[in-house]
């Protein structure tokens, strides 16, 4: 009877030693990964808007998808430096706008590095100016610095079928933009107005972060990576891992650290129906709008037009 007490106050012991071992094990590694300190990757890819457009809508970037990763890597201390892997033709001007001070915050207390796979236009780039680089690939496509809005009329339309609208207003320009009547000389002047101060506060914030820049990027034109590099869009071409090794460089981390990628959990219709086609950038590369971006002000790449 003694021996089968002994027996199992010595499996307990041992149970005991090897759980308290495996503790040790895991604090000691937490430790060194403060220590040492890891690179962040979160990605981002789609357009830029406050919302998700429903199920099948395409990959959207929202200032909410930008602040969970802003908070999770101001979060953990041992987040040295982020690469924000951006994959963007623009969006929403006042989305991007959010996104930008998200990230410039960030900016001011770790090391964040972009990295550009494919595009990196007009809002795209404009959340990405507070990196400390830029890195892109050299096919990437880079710039289109600048504002548009599009007005989208449906007036004529309506009439073939028989619909009319009636607009009863308060004020002359109460529904300027309006899709149910072409815009009058005097409203486009209004709305170019807009369009250009929105334009400006671009070209201010591209200044203010990338001082040496070339002053032909204000074209709005957009440029290969291996052209953006020489008038100053970005810093450097290469891959993904270039811009890891350079944020472990520029945030002081040895080489051997850990890179660790982290995703925003999705939500329930996510799950069931998941996000895999780009609609919306689908949509943008065949110049076709989606709803949400009629008749706003946008930092929004659509090419042939701008």
């Amino acid at each position: 009877m003694r021996r089968r007490t002994l027996i199992i106050i010595l499996s307990i012991a041992i149970i005991a030693v090897i759980a308290i071992g495996i503790w040790l094990w895991s604090f000691i590694q937490q430790i060194e990964r403060v220590m040492i300190g890891y690179v962040a990757i979160a990605r981002l890819s789609g357009t830029i808007s406050y919302s998700k457009t429903g199920i099948f809508g395409g990959a959207t970037i929202t200032p909410s998808d930008v602040k969970y990763y802003v908070d999770r890597v101001v979060s953990d201390p041992a987040a040295k430096a982020v690469v924000f892997v951006i994959d963007s033709p623009g969006g929403s001007a006042a989305a991007s706008e959010e996104i930008y001070q998200l990230i410039k915050k960030l900016a001011e207390d770790r090391v964040v590095v972009i990295y550009a796979p494919e595009v990196l236009a007009s809002g795209g780039y404009y959340i990405s100016l507070p990196a400390k680089r830029i890195v892109a690939s050299p096919h990437a496509l880079v710039g289109s610095i600048g504002s548009v809005m599009m007005l989208v009329n449906i007036d004529e339309m309506l009439n073939k079928i028989g619909v009319n609208v009636t607009i009863i207003k308060s004020g002359e320009y109460k529904d300027i933009g309006s899709e149910f009547r072409a815009p009058t000389e005097e409203e486009l002047e209004i709305l170019g107005e807009i369009v250009n101060k929105t334009a400006n506060i671009f070209i201010d914030r591209v200044k203010e972060c990338r001082p040496s820049i070339s002053s032909d990027v204000f074209t709005a034109k957009v440029y290969i990576g291996v052209d953006a590099v020489g008038v100053g869009l970005i810093d450097d071409i290469g891959t993904l891992d270039k811009a890891t090794k350079l944020a472990k460089e520029l945030a002081g981390i040895p080489d051997y650290a850990p890179i660790i990628e982290i995703e925003k959990p999705k939500g329930l219709l996510e799950l069931i129906f998941g996000r895999g086609t780009q609609l919306n950038d689908v949509n943008v590369l065949n110049n076709v709008i989606p709803i949400e971006f009629a008749n706003k002000v946008l930092y929004l790449w659509i090419p042939g037009r701008g």
